[in-house]
């Protein structure tokens, strides 16, 4: 008896414990359920702020990178169009260097050439030298390739005017503006020189051919004569008018010096004429053999 009234005891004991957990695992699942509602819904709600935040970033992150590659590509337009500009710069350049160069040689040729013709004139007018064709034919020559060099340069110009102007305002070749407005006035008046000296030439030409004329074939030919009519002078007086030069070393230097340039500069004349002369030949022989 005492044993299944324990037995009772215990069986009663353990209904009551049990359904009391029951309830309290019936409240506490019920809470459970409703915050893991409330969790679910935030996490939804926080799960569509992610995405459209997401969204939102993928938009102006697609725009920023639009941005950024225009902004590449114009920035390596520019950089290819200044390094574009800056090859046609130094090709400008060159061409304008290339350009004072043949214009200097011009001048400094078409210089020494008048300074040959005047010297030569004025023998022919205060010495009464005699003027021989084959010195006029290379002053001609020279003058001929002076001429032409001097028409491919002008030419040439308004193309090279063109091209730096082209390269707009900002370029360092535009403060050269001057050259540029002074260069058409002073190509004229090389051409005006060039047109004084091929009548010079033409009038020593006429006198070439006309003293050719007149020299008697048996007589010596005499490059000039000592005395202004063609006489000779007396010799005692001609040692009088020398002892009484005043004595000036610098200035005979400089006399011979410049004498020296001259007659160096015919020489080359001479020589340059000669060689044409020689092409000549050269060239009609070589087609004389060909057509044999």
């Amino acid at each position: 008896k005492e044993l299944t009234r324990e037995r009772a005891l215990n069986e009663h004991q353990l209904l009551t414990r049990t359904g009391i957990y029951k309830d309290i695992n019936c409240k506490s699942l019920r809470q459970q359920l409703y915050e893991l509602k409330l969790k679910t819904h935030t996490i939804r709600n926080d799960l569509v702020s992610v995405r459209r935040m997401q969204q939102s970033l993928q938009v102006n992150f697609k725009t920023e990178l639009q941005d950024a590659n225009k902004k590449i590509e114009n920035q390596i337009y520019r950089l290819h169009q200044m390094e574009i500009r800056s090859v046609q710069c130094r090709t400008i350049e060159n061409e304008l260097d290339l350009y004072v160069i043949n214009s200097t040689k011009i001048d400094r040729d078409l210089e020494d050439l008048e300074a040959s013709v005047e010297e030569l004139q004025n023998d022919v007018k205060s010495k009464h030298c005699y003027v021989t064709m084959n010195d006029v034919e290379s002053f001609a020559l020279v003058l001929s390739t002076i001429s032409r060099s001097l028409v491919d340069l002008k030419a040439s110009f308004p193309v090279l005017r063109e091209k730096i102007c082209s390269l707009g305002p900002q370029s360092t070749l535009n403060d050269d503006q001057k050259f540029l407005h002074e260069e058409p006035e002073r190509l004229d008046y090389t051409i005006k020189k060039c047109k004084r000296l091929t009548t010079m030439l033409y009038q020593l030409k006429r006198l070439a051919v006309s003293q050719e004329q007149k020299i008697v074939p048996t007589k010596t030919q005499r490059r000039f004569s000592l005395g202004s009519n063609g006489k000779s002078v007396d010799r005692k007086r001609l040692l009088e008018q020398i002892e009484s030069i005043t004595q000036n070393s610098d200035g005979r230097i400089k006399a011979i010096e410049k004498a020296e340039k001259l007659r160096d500069r015919r020489l080359n004349y001479a020589n340059q004429l000669d060689t044409l002369k020689q092409m000549k030949y050269t060239a009609e022989q070589v087609i004389q053999s060909r057509r044999k």
